[in-house]
């Protein structure tokens, strides 16, 4: 089955029973969110080595002088200031110098490799899809927010779990999308067809639903009015459901130019969507029942380029939001002992994922990986 063929068979009435919960908090029910910030955020400015002089060397113009300090050695980009009080509570781990051996900068290979957590061979299946299988997971229990169904999500059962965007509903706007409209009120004497239309108007009617809650929940709970903090307040209402998994991806971290401007806008709208959703969290008690893992398929090269940007790079922080060990993991970046001017790798992502898979989902991380990996230690 092809990802983009996954509408077809979405299935309507799941979507209801989302949009429609009948919300009873389980104590014991875990939810892991995955959030991708896809093209490859630069870490460095992420989270800034303000003391290290190899970073202003490095980047004379596009370093970052006045930064959030939150340690001896780190600043956080002024655009992350939700976030401080966050780490400040212990509820945010930072593991830096992420990525695996060779590291490749192609997008699509790199992407591949971290969903599939499978650096070498097939990347056919998606590391969280086998592990959804191997405990026999629902169909709703993992939910995909966006438009291309990620790699981490089809397993070797094809794509079983649901996806979902306020932008998949019937068009309805001009001509063209009335007729489309028309057309669906029809009912179809052939079985599949039938089973489409339904599927469609039933996705229809729970995304309206959901759309009208998302405006209650932005004015209660401080989510940002914006595209991105949508996603944020859709995600915790998805949390009313008990999903084992929320995967949402955000897009345009490749900044090979106007990197200042543009990785700020998106920082603002990823912290204070943190920051909100931390909060709505917390307000439903459900504060160590929920874990966050913000990742990238790359960072960006320590030296900036001619073009008021970066180029792709090697290893990058990963951010953990939750009951986690917080503080940060994994070293300083080595400014000073660059390979191939580029990061040296310190810890290895598959430990990231073993350690949520054993400490947090409780199961054996070969399940998924094929092997376990050396833990990073954000996770009691």
């Amino acid at each position: 089955m092809k990802r983009r063929d996954f509408l077809l068979t979405l299935s309507g009435s799941a979507l209801l029973a989302i949009a429609n919960p009948a919300f009873s908090f389980n104590k014991n029910q875990k939810t892991l969110i995955v959030i991708e910030l896809a093209g490859g955020n630069d870490g460095l400015n992420t989270f800034i080595p303000y003391r290290d002089p190899n970073y202003l060397r490095l980047r004379p113009t596009l370093g970052i002088k006045d930064g959030i300090p939150v340690s001896s050695t780190v600043a956080l980009h002024p655009a992350l200031k939700d976030l401080k009080p966050i780490l400040e509570s212990d509820r945010l781990a930072v593991i830096q110098n992420v990525s695996y051996p060779n590291p490749n900068l192609s997008h699509f290979r790199s992407k591949d490799i971290w969903q599939s957590g499978r650096p070498q061979g097939s990347t056919d299946t998606g590391w969280i899809a086998r592990y959804l299988e191997s405990v026999d997971a629902k169909t709703s229990e993992a939910i995909f927010l966006g438009e291309e169904y990620p790699l981490a999500l089809t397993g070797d059962k094809g794509d079983r779990f649901l996806q979902l965007s306020l932008g998949l509903g019937v068009k309805s706007k001009g001509a063209l999308g009335q007729a489309i409209q028309a057309q669906y009120q029809i009912p179809q004497s052939n079985a599949i067809a039938e089973s489409v239309r339904r599927t469609v108007l039933e996705s229809e009617d729970a995304i309206k639903q959901l759309s009208k809650d998302l405006n209650q929940r932005i004015a209660n709970n401080g989510y940002a009015p914006t595209p991105i903090g949508r996603q944020f307040a859709l995600m915790g209402r998805l949390l009313e459901s008990n999903p084992k998994i929320l995967y949402m991806a955000i897009g345009g971290w490749d900044t090979h130019t106007r990197q200042e401007q543009t990785q700020k806008r998106l920082l603002e709208q990823l912290g204070s969507g943190l920051a909100a959703l931390n909060r709505d969290i917390k307000a439903r008690g459900m504060d160590k029942n929920v874990l966050i893992m913000v990742q990238s398929e790359f960072g960006r090269r320590p030296a900036q380029n001619g073009n008021g940007g970066t180029d792709h790079g090697t290893a990058a922080p990963v951010i953990l939001l939750g009951d986690v060990r917080g503080g940060f993991y994994g070293g300083d970046p080595h400014l000073d002992s660059l390979v191939n001017n580029n990061l040296p790798v310190v810890v290895d992502f598959r430990s990231i994922y073993a350690e949520i898979l054993s400490a947090w989902e409780k199961v054996d991380p070969k399940i998924a990986l094929g092997q376990d990996f050396p833990k990073v230690g954000f996770l009691a």
